[in-house]
């Protein structure tokens, strides 16, 4: 009789096509049965056979060589790695019982309450159950150090620490470095910022090596890069700077106007110092009048560039939307990975601004959602058009996976 064990599939070898037979049914003696497993089960042996001998028994000796794999594991906190028999494993499908899975917060993330991070093993049971659970991490970004002002055009001063993920750009011009753009920490080692701050017209690489030519700066609240303003004030100089790939500056009407800087070293977190969250799984959206927050020491109403540090809150405004609000040309410039924010009167963002990112709160915190591109020369509102940061966001994962997971990835991308 086939016997009923759990996880085994049992058939006919003799037959064609092969002929599967349940539990319970009898077979006459000599009769050669194959055993494979149902589907999330684990074959312990290679092929078998089972042969039923004229004493009723069957050879060799019944026992159970199907074992239920562990369910798999997905985490948006944590990077989890599988490992069986010392050979790495995709802890995304089902796992072979004796699988061990080590878990660990993302480069992004961090355990709660100011807890230290102890490493764990999970191990695959034969029941098919891992030996434990997976934790949570919260994410290290997106957390202004204090509440922000709804405060940059007719903007109010920014406060320090309430968009901790700030940066400006600095250009070398002579023997001065001068604020060219904004920009936004997104990892220690990465701000995103837009292309039309570093391209020019005939430029061949979209990968440039800098020469000493650009400089950063992080927890800086006055423009002027020789003011030290605080203790958390770092002025690094910058490594690559990456174009997104098909940006033509004015011709192609700015489209994919996104650039990514890498520094040679990593800047110092603190409570006025960190990155901000981006939405890796587009899981957020966003709606037609929900406020996000700009910062920047772009040009006043007064037409002056700001010396200190303003911010702005203006309202989102779909493609689509926008798009129709011009009927002079600049619709052009509205592509399909840009949308607007801002008004026809009141705060907005102004030459100087360019590069600066457009945040807006998902779950209590920040999120990278524009940066600044183009403004219509020829009206006088503070509506604004920016890049759509979810349009290129598998680009920005590749060279965040790239530069922030290798301890020597910047040597070896330059070298």
């Amino acid at each position: 009789m086939i016997p009923n064990i759990e996880g085994t599939v049992y058939s006919l070898v003799d037959t064609v096509p092969i002929e599967v037979v349940p539990p319970g049914t009898y077979v006459d003696y000599n009769t050669a049965v194959e055993e494979n497993c149902r589907e999330g089960y684990y074959k312990t042996v290679p092929d078998r056979l089972m042969i039923c001998s004229k004493n009723g028994n069957w050879y060799p000796k019944i026992d159970k060589i199907c074992l239920k794999r562990c369910p798999p594991m997905f985490s948006d906190s944590l990077d989890i790695e599988c490992v069986y028999n010392g050979k790495k494993e995709s802890c995304s499908n089902p796992s072979i019982p004796g699988t061990l899975l080590s878990p660990k917060c993302k480069v992004t993330h961090t355990v709660p309450n100011g807890q230290i991070e102890t490493p764990i093993k999970l191990r695959c049971q034969p029941d098919g159950n891992w030996s434990g659970q997976l934790y949570t991490c919260i994410p290290y970004c997106g957390r202004p150090y204090i509440p922000s002002q709804p405060l940059i055009l007719e903007g109010i001063v920014s406060s320090y620490g309430s968009t901790p993920w700030n940066v400006g750009i600095y250009q070398k011009h002579k023997n001065n470095f001068n604020l060219i753009c904004g920009g936004t920490l997104i990892a220690p080692n990465l701000v995103v910022s837009a292309a039309h701050c570093f391209w020019s017209e005939g430029l061949a690489s979209r990968i440039l090596v800098n020469d000493g030519t650009f400089k950063i700066s992080v927890g800086k609240y006055k423009s002027d890069i020789s003011i030290k303003d605080n203790e958390f004030t770092q002025i690094i100089d910058v490594g690559l700077i990456y174009l997104k790939e098909d940006y033509y500056g004015r011709s192609g009407f700015h489209a994919n106007d996104l650039a990514i800087i890498v520094l040679p070293i990593k800047v110092n977190i603190s409570n006025v110092v960190s990155p901000v969250c981006l939405d890796w799984t587009k899981k957020y959206s966003i709606t037609n009048g929900a406020m996000g927050k700009v910062v920047g020491w772009g040009k006043t109403e007064k037409m002056v560039a700001s010396s200190i540090l303003l911010e702005a809150n203006l309202p989102y405004i779909n493609q689509n939307t926008c798009r129709d609000m011009y009927t002079n040309g600049f619709q052009n410039f509205i592509s399909m990975d840009k949308f607007c924010a801002g008004t026809k009167t009141g705060q907005g963002v102004h030459q100087g601004d360019s590069g600066a990112g457009l945040t807006f709160v998902h779950s209590s915190l920040y999120f990278l959602s524009g940066i600044v591109s183009v403004k219509d020369p020829n009206t006088n509102d503070s509506i604004a058009v920016f890049t759509d940061v979810s349009r290129h966001i598998g680009w920005i994962h590749d060279i965040f996976n790239n530069y922030t997971y290798a301890s020597d990835s910047f040597s070896r991308a330059i070298g």
